[in-house]
């Protein structure tokens, strides 16, 4: 009876196996669904740069020098400030205006540049790394406009021409809520804010880019209100040198 037993579970075990083999041929056999391939995110298409307007032979090395630093620092700017939900534009028109009578202006994928200006200032270059940042902010109203001035200033100090030609740099800081300058002073400001904490300049761009700035942020990022971070700013200055004696 032992052995009947024993043969009756080891029968059992090989039926249970060949019905196994079976099932697993004829699921071999049966024709299989296509899985479709998980879609792939579009590339964004590659940075371009065109100029266009009335360039003469004088004008001709400076255009060369911008198509340069476009190549340069657009791509920092991208990397850092771009929207991940609302891409800048990767194709930017640079255009000379010869009755442009500021040096420059961003709106949207189009940089307009006062010919007149570049005649001028052929070293001033660097104006369309401030115009780029424009271009990458695309922040809606209302915002504070010394604010977006400062952080396309304080871009073109880091990613713009280094020791330009034309002597630009960020200014000495002084005055009361002098932060509110907008352009040079606010950058210089918000560079000493980056160095004090870290990733504050970043915080308060994607702020702006969503709408949502709002002055009490300068204390959720830092610690500390505007007022108070601007007075420590100021004492951390250096001594302005003191002036060689004959």
């Amino acid at each position: 009876m032992r052995s009947a037993r024993t043969w009756f579970v080891g029968g059992l075990a090989v039926a249970l196996a060949v019905s196994s083999l079976c099932s697993a041929a004829r699921a071999e056999d049966a024709p299989k669904k296509a899985i479709a391939p998980a879609a792939k995110k579009a590339a964004p298409p590659a940075l371009a740069v065109t100029i266009e307007g009335p360039v003469d032979p004088a004008l001709a090395p400076v255009a060369g020098d911008l198509i340069k630093l476009f190549y340069e620092c657009y791509p920092k700017l991208l990397t850092r400030f771009d929207h991940p939900d609302r891409p800048a534009p990767r194709r930017i028109r640079i255009v000379f205006d010869a009755k442009l009578d500021i040096p420059a202006y961003c709106a949207g994928d189009t940089v307009t540049v006062s010919g007149k200006w570049l005649r001028e200032h052929p070293a001033d270059v660097g104006l369309l790394t401030h115009e780029l940042t424009h271009a990458v902010q695309a922040y809606p109203s209302p915002n504070p406009g010394w604010l977006t001035e400062g952080i396309a200033d304080y871009a073109r100090n880091l990613y713009g021409p280094k020791e330009p030609a034309n002597g630009w740099r960020l200014p000495r800081l002084r005055g009361e809520k002098g932060y509110t300058a907008g352009y040079g002073a606010t950058a210089k400001f918000l560079t000493w804010v980056e160095g004090k904490h870290p990733g504050a300049v970043d915080k308060l761009h994607r702020a702006m880019q969503d709408g949502k700035y709002d002055p009490a942020i300068w204390k959720e990022v830092t610690g500390q209100d505007i007022d108070t971070l601007w007075g420590e700013c100021l004492r951390d200055q250096p001594e302005k040198a003191a002036p060689k004696s004959r």
